[in-house]
């Protein structure tokens, strides 16, 4: 008889739990758990210079809507420009061949799956970076794509996030310059 005496109690002590933890901070989704800050953004070798947002917001709203390298002069050209899921069991995008006069609109990924279908979360990229002395380097890491809504808020201040409209001159990320997605967080 006791067990059964129990059961409301610890009905009404579960429901007052549940009713006061609505107030605290929505978990992040399962998607952006890993987003942000964990991998380099900057790469150098032997004077190429290369910026890899690892954030973007594929919304076409003409701000970050596109994901891609940003290289320096001495970048000749980039081969196999690849975009993989988190597991790395999926390609999800591929370029061959851009060059640096090429603009991140040719070359970029815009987010979407083979299929037409948005791509929300972490993902893995890697290229190989030609110097014009033809010297190679693999550049890999990852990234993720941010579709806009209710849980993209939390990137609105998130440390560790660099976006496309972050870079700079010559293959590098501004710090100093704002994210300027204002539609979105």
């Amino acid at each position: 008889m006791k067990p059964l005496f129990l059961l409301p109690i610890l009905l009404v002590i579960c429901s007052a739990q549940t009713c006061s933890s609505q107030n605290d901070p929505q978990p992040v989704s399962e998607e952006y758990a890993s987003c942000c800050g964990a991998q380099p953004v900057e790469f150098d070798y032997e004077g190429k210079k290369i910026y890899v947002p690892n954030a973007f917001t594929p919304n076409k709203d003409g701000v970050n809507d596109y994901f891609g390298p940003y290289i320096n002069g001495t970048v000749a050209a980039v081969w196999g420009f690849g975009i993989l899921s988190a597991e790395g069991d999926t390609l999800l995008y591929q370029k061959v061949y851009f060059d640096g006069k090429s603009k991140i609109e040719d070359y970029g990924w815009d987010g979407r799956r083979p299929d037409g279908s948005l791509y929300k979360g972490r993902f893995k990229y890697k290229m190989r970076v030609d110097d014009k002395k033809a010297n190679k380097h693999i550049v890999e890491g990852e990234g993720c794509a941010i579709l806009c809504g209710p849980d993209a808020k939390i990137f609105a201040g998130k440390e560790g996030c660099f976006f496309p409209s972050q870079a700079g001159q010559g293959g590098n990320v501004n710090k100093g310059q704002a994210n300027k997605e204002k539609n979105c967080f």
